[in-house]
């Protein structure tokens, strides 16, 4: 990304708080345009805001995320001789123009949606979610979390239809995914010290009506019961 770039990221978020006045460059023509919205960081293709990406433009564009008014976390997809995403420099930012955080190259596939934030556990502080690669229905994202610091580490990995479809149950981060057209999962996971640690997955049968523990690792962490965990999920609406 180059250093125009950056500058234009780091201003176009600070011009709503007035702390910066540098002129905003349109990518398109390279002249100024001050009359263009702050809330805009550039032309897509350029540098835009993760979640006003349009559908299918997801992870492989290069955008940022904001955390708060202070900081804000950039995107930089690098292509291959395809022009498709094969790796993502994740870089921390303030709007200040400092970098807080640069992480090494990660290896990523070209998705449909990009990155996320979400308050997974409830806490009231979000954690950020990178899609990694998708198959069948199914993406795997890699989940940073904030630590006391400020700053986001890689906390683990889940697997879902999208981000949208975690949700929190019972202190629980539950991740839908499917197997195949009459499977489909059910993991639970939690936040411990060294980051995302498995609970249980079920496996339920829609042909079979059935709902199988395939991993029960945490159950009795958690304090919960197999055999109830298992009625429980045959209970539902078939």
């Amino acid at each position: 990304m180059s250093m125009i770039d950056k500058l234009t990221v780091v201003c176009a978020a600070a011009l709503a708080l007035g702390a910066c006045d540098l002129p905003r460059v349109n990518a398109a023509t390279s002249v100024d345009d001050t009359a263009a919205p702050a809330a805009e960081v550039s032309e897509l293709g350029g540098d835009a805001w993760c979640d006003e990406l349009e559908p299918g433009m997801g992870s492989s564009t290069d955008c940022a995320l904001r955390i708060d008014d202070q900081r804000f976390v950039y995107f930089d997809y690098l292509t291959d001789e395809n022009g498709y995403a094969s790796e993502l420099i994740v870089s921390q930012q303030s709007f200040a123009g400092d970098v807080l955080a640069t992480s090494e190259p990660m290896e990523v596939e070209p998705g449909y949606a990009g990155p996320s934030l979400r308050d997974l556990d409830g806490d009231g502080v979000t954690e950020f979610l990178i899609p990694l690669y998708s198959g069948n229905v199914n993406t795997v994202f890699a989940v940073w979390r904030q630590g006391a610091d400020g700053i986001f580490a890689p906390a683990g990995d889940v697997s879902s239809y999208s981000a949208e479809s975690l949700e929190l149950r019972d202190g629980l981060i539950i991740a839908p995914s499917r197997g195949s057209a009459t499977t489909h999962y059910e993991a639970a996971s939690r936040f411990g010290p060294d980051g995302l640690e498995p609970v249980y997955e079920l496996e339920i049968d829609y042909e079979h009506q059935t709902c199988t523990l395939t991993n029960a690792s945490g159950l009795g962490s958690a304090g919960l019961d197999a055999d109830t965990l298992i009625a429980n999920c045959q209970a539902r609406d078939w």
